[in-house]
């Protein structure tokens, strides 16, 4: 017997709940692991790092990263709710959804940028500390994922621009919305480790046990 599979192509129900296909939902999630995988092993990396002696806790956290916080935090909240839209079978509202979720993705880039330039001038510089250089190397990366999700942010939208069923786009939204909360979440763990884990609260935690 054949199996039953959807494509990207395929167009799906405007209503109800979405039923993603076995193959694009098991491909993300699979690069889920992947990406958590990774992440967790520079995480584990950083903080066996931290027990040297030459570590010095970034003492200051720039504004900017709160800002850039917040315009994720609105990205993903804007995908979601076109996520919702698309199910409703709202054209224009997923469209003005995925635009304002584009708008502060691309304001994130922007800020964590600005939030790099600011380090730099508060002689923060890569080679001055081990804890500079994982700041550095965590957010680039992160940055870069952000990045690979505009990609398919991008598709999805020349896709309804050039007038293409809100059913056969409704798919790849779904995906965008998981990746885009999987983000958020990645970010908010890593920003937390890099300015509110430092060697004494490790110290702390295994005294504890």
């Amino acid at each position: 017997m054949k199996p039953m599979t959807w494509h990207l192509a395929d167009e799906l129900p405007t209503g109800g709940s979405a039923t993603l296909t076995p193959n694009s939902s098991i491909g993300l999630w699979v690069l889920l692991g992947v990406i958590t995988v990774l992440f967790a092993l520079m995480t584990a990396a950083y903080l066996m790092r931290m027990a040297f002696g030459d570590w010095r806790p970034l003492a200051t956290i720039p504004w900017q990263l709160w800002l850039s916080t917040s315009m994720l935090i609105g990205s993903s909240a804007a995908l979601q709710g076109a996520r919702v839209f698309a199910r409703r079978g709202e054209r224009q509202h997923v469209q003005i959804a995925l635009i304002v979720a584009g708008i502060g993705a691309f304001a994130f880039l922007a800020a964590q940028l600005w939030a790099w330039q600011q380090m730099v001038n508060l002689h923060y510089l890569v080679a001055g500390n081990p804890a500079n250089s994982f700041f550095y190397l965590l957010t680039g990366l992160h940055g870069l994922h952000v990045v690979g999700g505009l990609v398919a942010w991008s598709w999805s939208c020349s896709r309804l621009a050039r007038g293409a069923a809100l059913g056969s786009v409704r798919l790849s939204i779904e995906l965008c919305a998981r990746y885009w909360h999987f983000l958020l979440g990645l970010w908010l763990v890593l920003f937390g480790l890099m300015f509110f884990v430092t060697p004494e609260f490790i110290q702390i935690i295994c005294n504890s046990y």
